[in-house]
């Protein structure tokens, strides 16, 4: 229920805009998935890191929203590429609108890293992306790949998973 209340605070695009609610679902997002545990151990950089791949429909927002606020209890970095061979250390790799054959290309790049990929193009979750934002009834709605989340060693609350679309689910 904690989560449910969470989420339904973040208010829909018609009310306010579109990538700020996306800017603060990203840290409300992580608050409920764990990252494999090899990468809180190798990370001694007390940064966490949000790249933005492509064309940046954030804007100065991330960094706005970011400047004083961290998250897993680190400071904030935002970086924007405009490939991946630019990629360097990151936490959250949002990417931006793009063909489907140019973001295969994007999770074989990532694939085996600790990147928890995050868009907002139909069809990338079930393409492999891990997360993907979506608007349904005028709500912010997350829909997310478990089993490519788990493959990689992230963990999920169960209470995001019970507030989102799940695809390829895990039975346990």
């Amino acid at each position: 229920m904690i989560s449910f209340i969470i989420f339904s605070n973040i208010k829909s695009p018609a009310q306010t805009n579109e990538y700020m609610v996306k800017a603060v679902a990203l840290e409300k997002l992580s608050m409920f998935i764990t990252w494999p545990p090899v990468t809180i151990k190798s990370d001694i950089s007390n940064e966490f890191v949000i790249t933005v791949l492509g064309q940046n429909p954030f804007g100065d927002l991330l960094e706005e929203v970011y400047k004083d606020k961290k998250i897993k209890e680190k400071k904030v970095v935002v970086n924007n590429i405009g490939s991946i061979a630019e990629l360097k250390k990151c936490d959250i790799l949002f990417i931006s609108k793009m063909k489907l054959n140019d973001l295969k290309k994007v999770l074989s790049y990532v694939d085996k890293s600790p990147v928890l990929t995050i868009s907002d193009t139909d069809g990338f979750a079930e393409a492999g992306c891990f997360i993907n934002l979506y608007e349904f009834e005028n709500k912010l709605r997350f829909e997310i790949n478990q089993k490519s989340m788990q493959s990689m060693g992230f963990k999920i609350d169960y209470r995001l998973l019970r507030v989102s679309k799940v695809l390829n689910p895990v039975i346990e």
